[in-house]
């Protein structure tokens, strides 16, 4: 199932390793919704934690590779 917008921020800021009050911060929005959000992203994918929601967001290419996007740089 598809996402919210916000909820592809939260799920990127997952997959980058930030926790649910960095993200709040990041995102200016309560830590209660960004668990929410986890909730509902978890619900939405039928997964069971960040974990997975960090390795599906790079699977669908929300993250890149850090080589790859070094390589990327010095191609410009």
């Amino acid at each position: 199932m598809l996402l919210t917008d916000r909820e592809r921020e939260v799920a990127v800021l997952i997959a980058k390793g930030y926790k649910d009050e960095e993200i709040a911060d990041r995102l200016d929005i309560s830590r209660r919704r960004v668990c929410e959000m986890v909730s509902s992203i978890k619900e939405k994918w039928d997964i069971g934690s960040r974990v997975e929601i960090g390795v599906l967001a790079y699977q669908i290419g929300w993250i890149c590779d850090p080589q790859t996007a070094n390589i990327a740089e010095h191609l410009r």
